[in-house]
């Protein structure tokens, strides 16, 4: 192969280049906030639940009667779909010597984009996950400075189990960072409930599932660059030092069914690419990607938070 890189190095690839790294098992974010199947068009009406909808039903009936309608205790709202898109001008020169190299230029540049939305999504997610303000406030559970769950002597079985019998619908999956991970399946009192012993031992994520009686736990992996004016880049992790639990209902869609959160889709993610004379001095392609869809919270009093779950 030539050593002409297709792509030449720019500052504005970088970002991409850090999503397109990562391992797609990173992300969880599909996990996390389900897609269902997409609308037909932009605006849509879901169905957002509380405790009203658990009031006991009379489904008593009559030798002849007839039997009383379900009645769906949800407030209706209206959103819409939003579009999230990014373009890569390449030079016609890069494609000229991609095509030599046997390299699919606008291909590699369609990826590279995808990568760096999906990451996008992932932030939109955990930003949503992480906010206290989309679970009911008897749900959230803001540890103290030196009273997280890294800290051997605070009972983070009994934390835990308290406050998965809060939500009007028992969790059913769990939600952290691998570094909040790294620390709560070392937590010493927790190691000994489930193992029985204390010292040099750690948990599992399937041992976690068994002990609470939850469905699978989400661990995220992914990071993004942050980046301060005058400063040089810095690379967090999206998910922060919190602890969600969710329940969650794959069956579930906008209109029906209990759910903490999910993904309404529009149409397919896209891609395509359009000649651009005005890049560099022979023009070139515009590679556009992207997808178009909506994010939204049904159910705050489904899921509850550990905010602070270990030292910042």
């Amino acid at each position: 192969m030539s050593g002409t890189a297709p792509f030449a190095t720019q500052p504005e690839l970088t970002a991409i280049a850090i999503a397109y790294m990562q391992n797609p098992k990173d992300f969880i974010a599909d996990q996390v906030m389900p897609r269902i199947t997409a609308v037909g068009k932009r605006e849509f009406k879901y169905s957002v639940y509380g405790l009203e909808s658990y009031g006991r039903p009379n489904t008593r009936v009559g030798r002849t009667g007839r039997p009383n309608e379900v009645s769906w205790a949800s407030k209706e709202e209206t959103a819409a779909v939003e579009d999230f898109a990014l373009d890569d001008p390449i030079p016609q020169d890069d494609i000229d010597q991609g095509r030599k190299d046997g390299v699919n230029v606008t291909g590699q540049s369609t990826e590279y984009i995808l990568s760096l939305i999906r990451l996008d999504r992932e932030c939109r997610v955990a930003s949503l996950v992480q906010d206290a303000a989309n679970y009911d406030a008897g749900n959230v559970q803001t540890r103290a400075e030196g009273q997280g769950l890294d800290n051997d002597e605070v009972d983070a079985e009994e934390i835990i189990v308290g406050l998965l019998e809060k939500p009007m619908m028992r969790p059913n999956i769990g939600i952290m960072s691998s570094s909040v991970w790294g620390k709560v399946s070392r937590n010493a009192l927790l190691v000994k409930a489930i193992k029985g012993q204390l010292t040099g031992k750690k948990i599992t994520p399937e041992d976690f599932c068994t002990h609470f009686e939850l469905e699978t736990l989400l661990i995220g992996q992914s990071r993004k660059n942050r980046v301060i004016k005058g400063k040089a880049p810095v690379l967090e992790r999206v998910w922060g030092p919190h602890i969600a639990f969710h329940y969650r209902d794959l069956a579930a869609s906008a209109q029906r069914g209990v759910t903490w959160g999910l993904t309404v889709p529009y149409s397919t993610p896209v891609s395509g690419a359009l000649p651009d004379r005005d890049i560099g001095m022979r023009g070139g392609v515009r590679v556009r990607a992207g997808e178009s869809l909506k994010e939204v919270v049904l159910a705050p009093g489904a899921g509850c938070l550990i905010k602070n779950a270990i030292a910042v």
